[in-house]
């Protein structure tokens, strides 16, 4: 009996072959080709020269030359845009919409959004013609009753929207309509809803007097120039205007000279700081003129204002720039906390 054990234990592998007697038959492999085993499994003999001898670029070991940093000017404040400033009139006319606006939800429970349309300064005498028609009521407020500075002008639909609301109705009296006019008690409902406003106003007025005859208020006010200030009034159902004519500021009294003499000057020191270089003595034995020295920050890095020395706390940050012919420094940022 011919016994084929050997031939069914031999196996098939790519790397062998197997002869008749069933022996694996190695093909003779010269050492330099033979393939080193891996873990992704064997290396030729071009990938093993490749990791000994990597190619290389032609220029390694070639010193690069020193790039020439060229000095940027520094800035000119004289040449830069100046910024846009907001006119103190309109910055205190839209200061006092906010003020407005939280004073008659408060007052009145109508609580509308009231913001700046337009605001101007004129002559007095050209307040009637302004406010002709466009008001039916106007609270006049001040310190006194002999000194009105502040007026208020209601047009009819604010007006019967506060009465509505006071009176418990949903958004207005039904009682707007040709020839309609506040009645007596319409007044004095008003100046009990329009009194709270005095808050917003500020400067220790109050209210004086609800009044309708609009030839009448414009003599209150004293001769001069007014600032009329036209808002917007938005709420739930209601679309309506208001406007605030207030007398100009009184002028400031400057403090006496002998005052400003009394006291004594007060100086503060500042360091501005840019940055700090660490230079071994070798290196500045070989400076000269024409020298770089690099200070390892971006161009764009802020200088630090010093309070104080130069062990003070940082409390501005500002860009190195020109003022004439001086160096001068910007401020663009101050730190919190100090000089507080």
């Amino acid at each position: 009996m011919r016994d084929n054990s050997l031939k069914s234990t031999a196996s098939r592998d790519w790397m062998t072959d197997v002869d008749q007697a069933g022996f694996a038959a190695v093909p003779d492999i010269d050492d330099e080709d033979r393939p080193i085993p891996s873990a992704r499994g064997v290396l030729t003999k071009a990938e093993i020269e490749a990791l000994l001898r990597p190619n290389l670029p032609d220029n390694i070991g070639v010193a690069t030359p020193t790039k020439h940093i060229e000095a940027r000017p520094p800035v000119n404040f004289d040449d830069a845009p100046r910024q846009q400033t907001i006119d103190p009139i309109e910055r205190e006319a839209g200061a006092l919409a906010a003020r407005l606006s939280l004073a008659l939800g408060r007052s009145t429970g109508v609580k509308a959004a009231i913001a700046l349309r337009e605001v101007q300064t004129m002559d007095t005498r050209a307040v009637p013609d302004l406010i002709a028609g466009k008001a039916v009521a106007v609270a006049c407020f001040g310190e006194t009753e002999a000194e009105i500075t502040t007026l208020v002008c209601i047009p009819a639909t604010l007006a019967d929207a506060l009465i509505a609301k006071a009176c418990g109705a949903q958004s207005s009296t039904g009682r707007i309509g040709d020839g309609w006019a506040l009645s007596a008690i319409d007044c004095a409902l008003l100046e009990q809803l329009l009194g709270p406003l005095k808050s917003a106003l500020g400067d220790h007025q109050s209210l004086q007097t609800i009044e309708t005859d609009v030839s009448y208020v414009a003599n209150l006010l004293p001769t001069g120039e007014v600032t009329i200030a036209e808002y917007g009034v938005e709420a739930p159902g209601l679309r309506s205007d208001l406007a605030v004519i207030r007398t100009a500021a009184k002028a400031h009294t400057p403090e006496p000279l002998e005052n400003l003499r009394r006291r004594a000057p007060v100086t503060a020191l500042m360091t501005a700081r840019i940055a700090s270089l660490s230079v071994p003595l070798s290196r500045l034995s070989d400076l000269k003129a024409g020298s770089t020295l690099l200070l390892g920050l971006p161009a764009d890095q802020p200088v630090e204002i010093l309070s104080g020395d130069r062990d003070g706390p940082v409390a501005f940050e500002g860009q190195v720039g020109r003022k004439g012919n001086k160096v001068a420094v910007k401020i663009t940022r101050k730190r919190r906390g100090v000089l507080d």
